[in-house]
């Protein structure tokens, strides 16, 4: 059985009568990201495209600014779960220790843990929201749900993928959604991935920390198949990102200017 995937028993109610059966639930597990044999961060995530993971949470929080900044250790298997034993510049380091933020975080939310009030709702940096199609991105949509293989074994993962027209390049899931658009950020910079000439997709809302997490990864438009929240919206008006909620059954509604964003104070 796949590393994300878990068996379990339990007992069924169906037609007036109790039956044992087993069944398939995502895997949840601590994931611990420890730079330079220091400890920074523990996330509740699906132990699966690590590599990826790491790299993309390093991207997307800024502690590194380039692929070749980040070396992938080691995986250390605990009773309690995984710690990623990973390398980072001095410089880079030295950064990170200066901040105060340490994460407890949880598979819902990739900011908690914050001290203060402007560290958890760091400014994201411009982006420029390039040419889309929606017609061709419904038709992405269509093909997304058979991707997610995951998903479809236990109906407990969310996915984020990047996508060129109608075509799904990337696909990335875990039981976070937060968690599987930093899998995809990282499948992203491995691959070399132009960021400015496609968008992303996710399967959940849209929420102000993915917003972020797209604009830190060059990423001009972000689709989600759910609503998007108000934070969310002005963080993307204020980059330029095209944000992109409801986009389902053909159907998908803007709600950034695009054309006419600025970075407001």
């Amino acid at each position: 059985m796949r590393k994300g995937l878990h068996g379990v028993e339990l007992r069924r109610w169906r037609a007036g009568a109790w039956r044992d059966a087993r069944d398939v639930v995502i895997a949840e597990t601590a994931i611990a990201l420890s730079y330079n044999g220091v400890a920074h961060a523990v996330m509740m995530a699906t132990p699966e495209d690590l590599e990826d993971y790491a790299l993309g949470y390093s991207l997307h929080a800024g502690i590194v600014a380039a692929a070749h900044e980040l070396h992938f250790i080691d995986v250390e298997t605990r009773d309690d779960g995984l710690i990623l034993e990973l390398a980072i510049p001095q410089s880079r380091f030295d950064a990170l220790a200066s901040r105060t933020r340490r994460t407890p975080g949880n598979s819902a939310c990739g900011l908690c843990g914050s001290e203060a009030l402007i560290e958890a709702l760091p400014r994201p940096p411009q982006v420029r929201a390039g040419a889309f199609d929606p017609a061709l991105a419904a038709r992405a949509l269509e093909r997304f749900a058979g991707l997610q293989t995951l998903n479809a074994a236990s109906g407990g993962a969310h996915a984020a993928a990047w996508c060129l027209g109608d075509e799904i390049r990337l696909l990335r899931e875990d039981v976070g959604r937060h968690n599987a658009f930093d899998k995809l950020g990282g499948a992203m910079a491995r691959s070399g991935v132009d960021a400015r000439t496609g968008y992303a997709l996710v399967s959940s809302r849209a929420s102000y920390e993915l917003v972020h997490k797209a604009a830190m990864a060059g990423i001009g438009t972000l689709v989600a198949m759910s609503a998007p929240t108000s934070a969310a919206v002005a963080g993307a008006n204020r980059c330029g990102l095209r944000l992109i909620g409801f986009a389902r059954d053909g159907a998908m509604n803007v709600y950034t200017r695009t054309e006419t964003a600025e970075y407001e104070p």
